[in-house]
């Protein structure tokens, strides 16, 4: 009995502890599926707390990434939006590139064809090239030798101006009653001939006259007058003549109808043998004065010298034979025919261009080619080596004239200005210029009148007549 109360007092413990440890079995399943819960809500949690981290990473990416695709959605809108509008001028302009692209296909169509129809022309053509250049190989030619032609008409040009065609362009043109004269018409167109001179035998509007024209060379007639007159007459006659018109007193009547004819020309009488005619008469009529009762010898020598002082550019020449009578007229027709291409002398041309100056001098060519020496040395007394001396000391006109006119100084201080001036000669024996050829210089770089001589000027001349007339 004591063992089976034991054994169900195990029993009821052991019922006991199974319901309670179904009890706590329960409570831990229930603790347990609790915690599990628990757990799985933590987990959960946990989860969607890490979740929710790494989303709002992704989140906040995303709407970075929304952002800026919104900004270049913009940006793109509004470059769209200008790019539809140029793309609308572009459209304009590819429209018109197309045209004119169109056209130039057409005109290179157009050009393939000429091309085409070139090569099937090609001989043609090829001819026509070659006859452009045979054309433009003649105007070429035809232009280089218009410019040589001018250029070698513009060298006669020079030639003639210097007088080289002087003697073969001057014509002679003489009276076919000077040639009719016998012995004086032989003799004058032999002499001609020699010199190579051009002559015509004509009927001249005076009797016995010879006139003279230039007529231009060919080469340069284009350019140039192709005559010009020569304003000279010569007026020939034998001495049995010559003295007729003298004895009649008819000369001047003929001299002034020769001027009449020719106002502007210089008129020269020739005679021939005319003092040899003349006192063979008087020979005869003193060995036979019988025969000569008639005669008296003509004033000669009067009347030639009326010729030259009653009238103006009218002069007379005596030859003494046929020969020398030939010979004056064909050397006076070379010398007007040089004369007309001479170099004009003008005022400055002082003595002939220094022609005062002394051959022996070594300064010559010095003096020759300034022209205060040349004026210096023009003035009477005045050496050469004092022309330099001045020119030294004053090497301009003007320099000198400067001091001359000088008011502060008086008129002796200007007189005797240059006296003091050292001279080299040839010995090196220095000089001073001297008072005489001082005052000389001085008076007459500053004489006020003209018309005095140059020894009445050195004397005081011009000052006494200044002062009287004032």
């Amino acid at each position: 009995m004591g063992c089976s109360n034991e054994f169900d007092d195990f029993d009821d413990k052991a019922s006991k502890v199974d319901t309670a440890s179904q009890i706590s079995s329960d409570q831990d399943n229930r603790e347990g599926c609790i915690k599990e819960k628990g757990r799985k809500k933590m987990h959960v949690k946990m989860k969607s707390t890490r979740l929710s981290k790494e989303e709002k990473l992704r989140l906040m990416e995303e709407k970075k990434q929304l952002k800026e695709v919104r900004t270049q959605n913009k940006i793109f809108d509004d470059k769209a939006s200008e790019v539809d509008t140029v793309s609308h001028i572009s459209s304009d302009q590819d429209n018109r590139e197309g045209c004119i692209k169109e056209k130039e296909r057409k005109k290179t169509h157009v050009k393939m064809g000429s091309t085409r129809l070139s090569k099937e022309e090609r001989l043609r053509l090829m001819e026509e090239k070659k006859q452009l250049k045979e054309q433009e190989k003649l105007l070429k030619a035809a232009s280089k030798a218009e410019a040589a032609e001018i250029k070698k008409r513009e060298k006669e040009m020079q030639k003639w101006e210097k007088g080289k065609y002087a003697l073969k362009s001057i014509t002679a043109e003489i009276d076919k009653q000077v040639v009719e004269l016998g012995s004086i018409g032989g003799h004058l167109l032999t002499r001609f001939a020699e010199k190579g001179l051009s002559y015509r035998i004509t009927s001249n509007p005076v009797e016995r006259t010879i006139v003279w024209t230039m007529v231009v060379p060919e080469e340069i007639s284009m350019i140039a007058s192709e005559r010009t007159e020569i304003s000279y007459v010569v007026i020939i006659y034998e001495a049995e003549e010559f003295c007729k018109l003298v004895m009649n007193e008819s000369l001047m009547g003929h001299v002034q109808s020769v001027q009449h004819r020719y106002p502007h020309h210089t008129i020269c009488y020739v005679t021939n043998r005319l003092m040899a005619y003349i006192n063979k008469r008087e020979q005869a009529q003193y060995k036979n004065s019988a025969s000569y009762t008639g005669w008296k010898r003509p004033a000669i020598e009067e009347v030639l010298i009326k010729l030259a002082t009653h009238f103006s550019k009218v002069h007379s020449r005596q030859c003494v034979d046929e020969s020398e009578l030939a010979e004056h007229v064909v050397g006076l027709t070379c010398s007007l025919a040089s004369c007309q291409f001479r170099r004009k002398l003008t005022r400055l041309s002082v003595n002939a261009n220094g022609s005062a100056i002394p051959k022996d001098c070594i300064d010559k060519n010095l003096i020759k080619k300034n022209l205060w020496l040349k004026a210096l040395v023009a003035i009477p007394k005045v050496q050469p080596r004092f022309a330099i001396a001045i020119w030294k000391k004053y090497p301009t006109m003007k320099s000198l004239l400067s001091v001359y006119m000088d008011s502060t100084k008086s008129v002796h201080e200007k007189e005797f200005l240059l006296k003091d001036l050292s001279t080299e000669a040839l010995l090196s024996d220095d000089r001073r210029l001297g008072e005489v050829c001082s005052k000389r210089i001085y008076r007459i770089l500053m004489a006020q009148s003209g018309n005095i001589k140059t020894d009445d000027v050195e004397n005081g001349a011009d000052f006494f007549t200044n002062h009287s007339t004032s």
